[in-house]
């Protein structure tokens, strides 16, 4: 399963976290975990062009991160909300592949 959290303080979206695997078809072949992947990795690459200084984003062997180091950022708080809002479809649609949460 994918887990997903994301961090919210004082309404601030400042950490989203990304974990597993979905399991819901072969390696290689697995769709929910390709549109959670797929969404994420053109949010980072969004990030990495237009919010360079004010993200932080780690890739590991399957962990992925992006904090919000600038919590004023309007901008960049409505593209964490949208991304909140991408993934969370999909883990509607799929719960036994992926869940998300919020920690506040």
């Amino acid at each position: 399963m994918v887990k997903i959290v994301f961090t919210i303080k004082d309404k601030k979206y400042q950490k989203l976290e990304m974990s597993g695997h979905a399991n819901a078809g072969d390696y290689g072949h697995d769709l929910v975990c390709a549109g959670l992947t797929a969404i994420v990795t053109g949010a980072m690459n969004n990030f990495d062009i237009n919010y360079q200084t004010a993200i932080d984003i780690a890739v590991t062997d399957n962990y992925i991160t992006i904090e919000v180091k600038d919590l004023k950022n309007n901008d960049l708080q409505l593209l964490m909300q949208m991304l909140k809002v991408q993934l969370e479809t999909i883990a509607i649609q799929y719960p036994k592949n992926a869940k998300l949460k919020e920690v506040h």
